[in-house]
This record gives structure tokens, C-alpha cells and sequence, in this order.
């Protein structure tokens, strides 16, 4: 048992001693993304920054739509409209959605690599985690521009914004190193997967505000979500909002240390069976 408890120091040590093969796998799984296009990578910011004028367009200029009750002191920012309540809950949601659909396939899309080449198998799935959140990087970074030309980003944001950062690396890593191990032993996992984070989406304060939902069994569940904390605090970072209870934060801790746990021990469990289920 205690075996399995160390499993993510020995999974750091891993990644640490073969970072340069995790650094250039991360890069090729960030540039396959791009291959053959033109513009290349510019593509991604070009494609994020279209969305956000479109929802700013759409929902805050021609329907008006304001966003109530989220605890902003006013006096210091200026109203939320929906566009960009839209943003700041999907930009973080789809980041992580992406990285756990992407996990769930890696190993298998790689199998000949996997069968020939003594490769670690948590370096394979790392560096794809992080291709794909280079990828939602600049997402990120336009998000947070946006919100600082806009009037709603403060310096005392920082530190809540940094926070959901860190987070939301843990938990992309975690779910990652679990997915991916069950993408290998059920071929239909990214079926399930995908029918989930619907849920999730849904089922989390990105296109409503938690202050609309009213029964208590329902709101229970969305605060079981945890994308639910995790959108809250990049909003408490980006917008001013009210930052998610401690408890939620602690969740988030938790599940991401969990995570960690059953993925790198999985990882060392089928390390060998692997192979063979491919």
C-alpha cells in the first residue's frame, strides 16, 4: 500500500530524468495539432480571439444580458456582461476537457511507439497533457488580456488567478494518468468520457450563475462538481467574483492529490501488461 502512496515521487522522478524526451514530446504533440496549416499555431489565438468577440457581440452588445448577484464590488469594476461570464467559465473547462478525451486515446494512438521503443508510458501521457495545454495556453493569455483591457482584472486577482492555474495543471495531470491507463483496458472509455463532461458542463456554473439555482439537492450536486470551485476561482481571479467557499478549494486539493495517486499507481501496476493489451 505505502508502495502505491509514493507513487507520484516516483513519477516526478521519472519526468525529471527523461525531461528533455518529455520537452520535445510535448513540443510534437503541440505542433501535430498545427501540421500542414499555414499559419501554423496562429490559428489557435486567432480562433480564440474570434469566439470571444462573437460572445461579447452576441450576448453583451445585441441581448444585453448582465450577469447579477456574483459578489463584485462595483464600486471597483465594472458590470459582468454574459459574454464574458461565458469565457471565463468555458476557457477553463475546455482545457480540461481536451486533456482528459486526448489521455483517453494516447496510449492507444501511439501503440506501435509504445510496443517497440522502452519508452516511459507516464512521459508519453505527460507530454501530451502538456502539448495540449500549450495549446490552451494562449486561450488563457487572451482570456486574462481581455479581462484586464475590459476593466475586470486587478492586481488582487493575481493571486486567485495563479491559484486556478496551479489547479487546474494538477487536476489535468491526474485525470490525464487515470484515462489514459483506463483508454487502454476499455476501448469505449472516450464514449463514456464524452458523454460525462457533458454533464460536467451542465452541470457546473459556466453559463449560469450558481445564484439561479434554488433546490438544494441540485445545488448540492453542482457543488459536488469539481469544475464548479475550479471555474469560481479563475473568475475570482478574472472578474472579481466571490471566491469559492475553503471547502471547495480543499476538494480540489484533494481530488487532484487522489488523482495523482491512482495514476501514477496504475501507471506502475500495468506498466508491463500494457504492451500486450494494445
Amino acid at each position: 500500500m505505502s508502495r502505491y502512496l509514493f507513487a507520484p515521487a516516483r513519477l516526478m522522478r521519472t519526468l525529471i530524468t527523461h525531461r528533455f524526451l518529455l520537452a520535445q514530446l510535448a513540443g510534437r504533440a503541440f505542433a501535430s495539432r498545427h501540421a500542414g496549416l499555414l499559419l501554423g499555431w496562429l490559428w489557435t489565438p486567432l480562433g480564440t480571439a474570434v469566439q470571444f468577440v462573437l460572445y461579447t457581440v452576441v450576448f453583451s452588445m445585441i441581448l444585453g444580458l448582465k450577469i447579477e448577484l456574483l459578489g463584485i464590488d462595483l464600486a471597483k469594476r465594472v458590470p459582468v456582461g454574459f459574454g464574458v461570464f461565458l469565457i471565463t467559465g468555458l476557457v477553463p473547462y475546455l482545457a480540461l476537457n481536451d486533456v482528459i478525451m486526448r489521455s483517453s486515446r494516447v496510449i492507444r494512438s501511439n501503440a506501435t511507439l509504445v510496443q517497440r521503443v522502452r519508452l516511459p508510458l507516464e512521459v508519453l501521457v505527460v507530454s501530451d497533457i502538456l502539448g495540449t495545454l500549450m495549446h490552451h495556453a494562449t486561450a488563457v493569455v487572451l482570456m486574462i488580456l481581455y479581462c484586464a483591457w475590459a476593466g475586470h482584472l486587478a492586481v488582487a486577482g493575481a493571486g486567485w488567478l495563479g491559484v486556478g492555474i496551479v489547479l487546474l495543471l494538477a487536476l489535468a495531470v491526474g485525470f490525464g494518468l487515470v484515462v489514459s491507463v483506463l483508454g487502454v483496458a476499455l476501448p469505449d472509455i472516450p464514449e463514456v468520457l464524452g458523454l460525462v463532461l457533458q454533464f460536467a458542463l451542465y452541470g457546473a456554473p459556466i453559463i449560469y450563475p450558481l445564484t439561479l439555482v434554488k433546490q438544494e439537492w441540485l445545488l448540492a450536486l453542482i457543488q459536488a462538481n469539481p469544475i464548479t470551485p475550479l471555474v469560481g476561482v479563475f473568475r475570482a481571479g478574472l472578474l472579481g467574483v466571490a471566491p469559492p467557499p475553503v471547502s471547495g478549494i480543499i476538494y480540489l486539493i484533494v481530488l487532484a492529490g487522489a488523482l495523482l495517486i491512482v495514476g501514477a499507481a496504475a501507471m506502475d501496476r500495468y506498466r508491463a501488461t500494457i504492451p500486450d493489451l494494445l
